[in-house]
């Protein structure tokens, strides 16, 4: 047990750097091509990978989290897996292929036909390593993935921006996203002991198709719910529209990536390492989500006040229609940072078909809002799907929270007082920045109100004495002291 929690330790650490790496890399990079580019060329791009994206869940067949779930695996599941997902890389991009006039008719945007062309040939290029990082994951080798990462998002990233700054337009993102299939494969084979035998086996995937099954319609459920706003803004509304509202939800989703997804990642391993024990899940869970909060609700809040400085000045002038559209989904942000860990509470204790039918009923409000959303342009689309989310974020919390007897209460009372903390964090910075004089930049004033909200919830929180704030503290001095101890040892040997 110790060695669990050592390495989930060492994988959140591990993952905390990663995105963090990725985040702040590709944050940078993103701003550097939104200033390059328009929003009608991001837009462009936005219209196809809704598409590759969805098919992209496709290429793995939910087999990946049903390897790591399953105590029990060999190399004949491996390898079985691994000729599987090649298979469906390939059908997928020859399916693409052939129907990319379809897909520019559908948006009625002809330039959509090369560029879908190319970008399908990722689903073969990213079939070809899915298995080493699945074996990375299920041994929490979170160190290994986040080199990877890190890498895959630095040199994709700078071959983007030259060819931005060269002039070739949406081709930029294009070949940012092929350098980046070919940089994953080529790190995660040179850093990944395994490789595959040509063997292949029906019987394994007897095996496993009961979870993956159920697993892959809850992935694509949750796709869609998430990318159905992206589908139709492009299809009834046009490049420049979904170009803004992609990079609004992009930016919102950033601290659920760095923080949210980081945790999740990892604890669903250990959750089904620990799966029986519902005692103990449910500590670490309660801990977990106290963690998260600290972290998401004060980014979440905090943007939502400094919206239109964060924007004029990351993003610049052009991109000045993302303001109100961000606000707004920094609401959908708070709970949604939460919801994250949801889908680790049923993976780890087998219940993926549970999650499927819930998912199957939730999903059904989140598409309805934004169909009638779409009636009052982008602005409805994200107002729509925000008050859905809100509306779903009981019953979605509240039957993963039951699989380890607690209430969705229980987690309220958890995290009321950094919540409280963020809100009143959120309202200081606000009520300050309307004393700031009117001539001021908006770097300026941002670079002032940032410093002053991370002072203020810091305050709050140490006067309040929160339990999450007091877990963090204690866990950097214990880290702090082992390391002070393994020091002096090595000295004085």
């Amino acid at each position: 047990m110790k060695n669990i929690r050592d390495k989930t330790i060492s994988g959140i650490a591990w993952n905390i750097v990663s995105n963090v790496g990725q985040q702040v890399l590709g944050f940078v990079i993103g701003a550097v091509l939104a200033h390059l580019l328009s929003p009608k060329e991001f837009g462009l791009i936005a219209m196809i990978t809704v598409i590759t994206g969805f098919a992209g869940i496709f290429s793995e067949l939910g087999f990946s989290a049903a390897l790591v779930q399953k105590r029990n695996i060999g190399q004949e599941h491996l390898s079985t897996v691994f000729w599987l997902n090649i298979a469906a890389g390939l059908l997928l991009t020859l399916i693409f292929m052939a129907g990319s006039p379809l897909i520019a008719g559908f948006y009625k945007e002809p330039q959509l036909v090369l560029i879908t062309i190319f970008i399908s040939v990722n689903f073969l290029i990213n079939s070809l390593c899915i298995v080493q990082k699945t074996l990375m994951t299920r041994d929490l080798d979170f160190r290994t993935l986040s080199i990877v990462e890190i890498a895959t998002v630095v040199v994709p990233g700078l071959a983007a921006i030259v060819m931005a700054y060269s002039g070739f337009g949406v081709w930029s993102l294009v070949i940012q996203s092929i350098v980046t299939s070919f940089s994953r494969v080529a790190f995660l084979w040179r850093l990944s002991k395994w490789r595959p035998r040509f063997e292949f086996h029906w019987w394994v995937i007897r095996n496993l198709i009961g979870f993956s099954s159920n697993f892959l319609g809850t992935r694509s459920l949750n796709y869609w719910a998430r990318n159905l706003d992206n589908l139709l803004i492009g299809r009834f509304l046009g490049m420049d529209a979904l170009g803004v509202y992609s990079r609004a939800y992009s930016v919102m989703m950033t601290p659920l990536t760095n923080v949210s997804r980081v945790i999740s990642r990892v604890m669903f391993p250990s959750f089904s390492v620990i799966q029986e024990d519902k005692q103990k899940i449910r500590e670490v869970y309660l801990k977990i989500t106290r963690t998260i909060a600290l972290v998401t609700f004060p980014l979440m809040f905090g943007l939502f006040v400094l919206v239109k400085p964060f924007v004029m000045v990351v993003f610049g002038p052009k991109w000045t229609e993302m303001i109100p559209l961000l606000q707004v989904l920094c609401l959908l942000g708070i709970p949604q940072s939460i919801g994250t860990l949801n889908g680790n509470l049923y993976l780890s204790q087998g219940r993926a078909d549970l999650q499927f039918r819930i998912s199957l009923i939730l999903k059904v409000n989140i598409l309805l809002s934004i169909i009638v959303g779409l009636r009052w342009g982008v602005m409805g689309v994200a107002i729509g799907y925000t008050i859905a989310s809100l509306i779903n974020s009981y019953p979605s919390i509240s039957y993963a929270v039951r699989l380890i007897n607690m209430t969705f209460f229980d987690l309220l009372r958890n995290l009321s007082g950094i919540f409280v903390s963020a809100a009143m964090m959120a309202a200081a910075v606000w009520v300050f920045g309307l004393i700031l004089p009117d001539g001021w930049s908006y770097w300026v004033c941002l670079a002032i109100q940032v410093p002053f909200g991370i002072l203020i919830y810091f305050m709050l929180l140490h006067t309040f004495k929160l339990k999450a704030y007091l877990d963090i503290k204690k866990f950097i001095y214990e880290q702090w002291q082992i390391k002070f101890v393994k020091s002096a040892r090595e000295f004085t040997d």
